[in-house]
């Protein structure tokens, strides 16, 4: 399926793949038949086959158990990842299912901060990707929101010229703006 993705221009650059933890030991717990290992590995695909796409993974923090040293462990594995960004979630118990009722919860407080660290990392993460998109040209679709467009590699930017919704254009990345990479403009040669 990558190798499609890669090499097919109908399909977006843009892979979401839920990671849950980086921990071992906690991915174990949620019984969950993969590891760090194999996820990587599957990561790693991705990245060689679309360098330029985007890569981001679902996290959970404060899974009943999860120790600090398991939440360090979480976000190193995450750094040491080519990822874009992180769509980072806070445990809530569940009535009914066998997290609900271990008897080692993480207090809410300890979670929340868990997610805090997470969401700036996906911040950093996502900066560094916007910014090494400066000077590349993208594949794009307008947006009803006049004058934005989302690349196939899902980043927003702002077009220098405002076409209609739902075309297809061509960006030339020129900068970077908070959360949003803006069209090159060309000054006009006198």
């Amino acid at each position: 399926l990558i190798e499609l993705m890669a090499r097919e221009p109908r399909i977006a650059r843009h892979v979401h793949a839920p990671l849950q933890s980086g921990s071992d030991a906690v991915l174990k717990r949620m019984f969950r038949k993969y590891r760090t290992r194999h996820y990587a590995s599957r990561i790693e695909l991705a990245h060689r086959l679309m360098p330029d796409g985007a890569i981001g993974a679902d996290v959970l923090v404060g899974f009943p158990g999860e120790t600090d040293a398991e939440f360090q462990e979480t976000v190193d594995f995450v750094r040491a990842q080519p990822f874009t960004y992180l769509h980072a979630f806070t445990y809530s118990e569940r009535p009914g299912t066998a997290a609900a009722s271990d008897a080692r919860p993480v207090p809410m407080n300890v979670r929340r901060e868990r997610n805090r660290i997470l969401r700036e990392l996906s911040g950093e993460l996502t900066a560094a990707f916007y910014q090494r998109m400066i000077g590349k040209t993208l594949s794009a679709v307008t947006l009803e929101e006049r004058g934005m467009a989302l690349s196939s590699n899902y980043v927003r930017i702002q077009l220098a010229h405002v076409p209609a919704a739902n075309q297809i254009v061509d960006v030339t990345i020129g900068s970077v703006a908070g959360s949003c990479a803006r069209e090159r403009t060309l000054l006009p040669v006198l």
